[in-house]
Parts: C-alpha cells; sequence; structure tokens
C-alpha cells in the first residue's frame, strides 16, 4: 500500500434479491394461489438473535413456513440474549483475508446499504467512518479487500492519523440502531406469516418435530450448552459499553492496537436517534454480567481522547450517560459453523440440521451473508436428497421389471 492517499469511489451494484428483504404483500393478497402448488417444507429455526432473526426471514419468504423457537425476542434484555447489547456497524478488518467472510460481508453491506434507503424504519443510518490502528500492517496492493466494494475509501496519512496511530482508513459505511432493527426484522418476519415460540430448548431435538423438514440452529453462546450441539469450540467474549446522547456525533471513529499482547479497541458509534455507542472490551470467557464502574471510566476517556468533539472540551463529567451495557459475543474457534447434516428423531426418521452460529464481533457484518449460504446449503442439501430418491426409485422399477421378465420364463 503506498504512503500516499488513495481513494476510492467505485460504485457498487445494488442488484440484490429484493424479493428477499423488502416488505412482501399481506397474508390476505396472497390467498389466491392455486390449490395444486406442493406445500410448503416447514423450518424450526433456534435463536432470534440477527443472525436467527436474518435467516428466518429468509426462509418466510422463500417458500418455509417456518417457525423460531427461542426464550428471548427482540425487547428482551439478558447476558444470554446476545445480539440487542451490540454497537452495531458495518466494519471489516483491514487485514481479513477469509475469502467465504468477504463474500458474507460484501453480500451484507450490499444488503444493508439497499435497506438505509428502502426502509426507513430498520435503524439504518449512512455514516462515514474513520478506522485507525497503532501499527502500520503489512498490506497487499489489493488490501483492504473491501476498498472496492464501500464508497468514498481513502487511506489516511498524517495528519489526519491521531496521535500513537500509524494506518487509517475512511469510507461510506451504515451504523445499526439495533433495538429498532431487531424489531424490524421481527416485524418483516411476522408480516410475512412466520411464527414465534417463547421458549428455551434443553436439547436440539426439542425442535425435530414430526412434520418439520429443516431445523436451523443459530444458538449463539448457547451452541456450547445445547443438549445434542453441545460444541466446546464456542466460547463468550465479553463487551461493556456505555451508551451516551451525543447527536453532534455524526461519524463513526474506531482505533484498534494491541496492549500487551492483548486486542484491544476503542469506538464511538452514533445511531438515527442521537445516542451513540461507546465502547469497548474483549474478554475471552467472561461471564460476568454486571457493568464494570473502572471500565466504564476507561472507555469514556479513551473516546474522548480520540474524538474531542465527544465532550466539546468539557471533560467527560459533561456527558449525558443513558446506560451501561454488557453483552456476550458469541465466539468460536475455527470461526463461524455453517453448514447441514442429517440427524435422527427418535423414531429414526432423519430430519436436515443447518448449523449457523460463532459469529463472534462480527455477526451484523457479516449477517445478511451467511444467512443467505444457511438458505443455499438447504436448498441443495434438499435437492441432493430428491435427485438420490429419484435415482433408488428409478433404480428400483429397473429392478422389478427384470425380476417381473424372470418370472415370465419360469
Amino acid at each position: 500500500m503506498s504512503e500516499v492517499e488513495e481513494s476510492s469511489k467505485t460504485q457498487f451494484s445494488t442488484s440484490i434479491p429484493t424479493q428477499n428483504i423488502e416488505q412482501q404483500p399481506p397474508q390476505s393478497q396472497q390467498k389466491n394461489q392455486s390449490s395444486s402448488q406442493k406445500p410448503k417444507r416447514r423450518a424450526n429455526v433456534i435463536g432470534a438473535g440477527v443472525s436467527g432473526l436474518t435467516t428466518a426471514l429468509l426462509l418466510q419468504r422463500n417458500g418455509y413456513q417456518t417457525t423460531i423457537l427461542a426464550e428471548f425476542f427482540p425487547g428482551d434484555l439478558s447476558i444470554r440474549y446476545g445480539s440487542p447489547w451490540a454497537g452495531a456497524d458495518w466494519r471489516s478488518n483491514v487485514e481479513m483475508d477469509d475469502a467465504q467472510l468477504q463474500k458474507f460481508e460484501a453480500y451484507s453491506f450490499k444488503t444493508l446499504w439497499k435497506l438505509s434507503n428502502v426502509a426507513p424504519d430498520a435503524g439504518i443510518k449512512i455514516v462515514t467512518i474513520y478506522d485507525y490502528v497503532d501499527k502500520k500492517p503489512k498490506l497487499r496492493r489489493d488490501q483492504p479487500w473491501f476498498k472496492k466494494i464501500v464508497p468514498n475509501f481513502k487511506v489516511l496519512r498524517k495528519p489526519h492519523l491521531p496521535a500513537n496511530c500509524e494506518f487509517g482508513v475512511s469510507y461510506t459505511t451504515v451504523s445499526l440502531n439495533v433495538p429498532k432493527y431487531l424489531r424490524w426484522l421481527l416485524n418483516q418476519f411476522k408480516e410475512s406469516g412466520g411464527q414465534t415460540v417463547n421458549k428455551r430448548l434443553a436439547h436440539i431435538k426439542e425442535a425435530f418435530g414430526p412434520d418439520i423438514d429443516v431445523v436451523v440452529n443459530c444458538s449463539g453462546v448457547s451452541a456450547r450448552t445445547l443438549g445434542g450441539v453441545e460444541d466446546e469450540a464456542v466460547y463468550p467474549t465479553r463487551g461493556q459499553t456505555v451508551v451516551v446522547w451525543a447527536p453532534h456525533v455524526k461519524s463513526i471513529v474506531t482505533k484498534r492496537s494491541t496492549v500487551a499482547g492483548n486486542y484491544d479497541i476503542t469506538y464511538l458509534i452514533p445511531r438515527d436517534d442521537g445516542q451513540v455507542i461507546l465502547g469497548g472490551t474483549f474478554q475471552p470467557n467472561d461471564y460476568n454480567s454486571e457493568p464494570d464502574e473502572k471500565v466504564a471510566r476507561e472507555i469514556i476517556q479513551k473516546c474522548d481522547e480520540l474524538c474531542p468533539e465527544l465532550t466539546h472540551g468539557k471533560g467527560i463529567r459533561s456527558l449525558e450517560i443513558t446506560s451501561h451495557n454488557v453483552g456476550l459475543r458469541p465466539s468460536r474457534k475455527g470461526g463461524i459453523r455453517i453448514e447441514t447434516e442429517y440427524r435422527k428423531r427418535d423414531d429414526g426418521s432423519e430430519i436436515l440440521v443447518c448449523h449457523n452460529y460463532g459469529h463472534h464481533s462480527y455477526g451484523y457484518t457479516s449477517s445478511w451473508g451467511v444467512s443467505c449460504e444457511a438458505f443455499n446449503l438447504i436448498e441443495t442439501a434438499f435437492a441432493k436428497r430428491q435427485e438420490f430418491e429419484v435415482a433408488f426409485t428409478n433404480d428400483n422399477s429397473k429392478t422389478d421389471q427384470m425380476v417381473e421378465k424372470s418370472e415370465s420364463k419360469l
């Protein structure tokens, strides 16, 4: 990467499958369907975080009768329900080199950008982000990978870098008002005919109803303890934030650094209602649900130093604090688990299961891409099973004909 400032204003395509994300006609307008249509497949989705809601909405909008099974839904607050505590925004790591995750994040960016224009009640805000790093990373010429995906991409150089930062980029992205966005996803799902069941599952088999064709496991951190899954690679990463009233802050500002070998990030994320999320912490395997006052003061202090506009020089005591938040990111060694398998019901019959969990801190950034992958994996699994059944039936038919011919000669 050159030392000089680079700028990219590449226009990206917004030709995404809008039939999957925009408002569908009310159910009353869809009753004139032919009775000869094949019955819908039935799906149960475990979990109502951003991954579960997005996957359920895609399934419901694309031919599945879908039910979400979850202990918590948008509006509920619990340390065991991670999505409501997120920042959140679309921001990718400048050094990230995972081709599959890049695909997921690129699709999600285009979808969220589209929604920011067509769904004003979704709580999505177009903003500029300034993303700084303490040490200059070693990047190839094609990195950061997203520089041709996002509008107005620039590599920043001094004097446009804060003190103690050697590298930075800016571009146009989106921030999400998480409570609004989660409610919007749930409302879209219900208005499309989706159903919900308030239930805490002890075992994944509790979702294996006799009339269910596929179960999607979006259980987040609970994938570690959910019976029949019990993924030991899953672990929580505690995040603490402070929410303040600061409508004058219009841009996302982040600074990433390594302190004593530990990853550290400071960020300010403005929402569409004038609130700003100040963060944050990354504390692996920490289940503590209570805010730490000392950590909160450190967060506010670091955010004020990074973005003096926050307090207009009046000091951190001038801030109007709305809340102190603590959430658990659903981390997983080895990254996202996104795959399908067939499992056995108690009666011996098989049911398709799709796993979609382990999204760490990029759940919103990758949500639409990963959910589309889950949908495509499900469709592929059913298509392969159907091909096998057709081939098996044809082979049996040929065998029957051979037997009949042999019998006729007896």
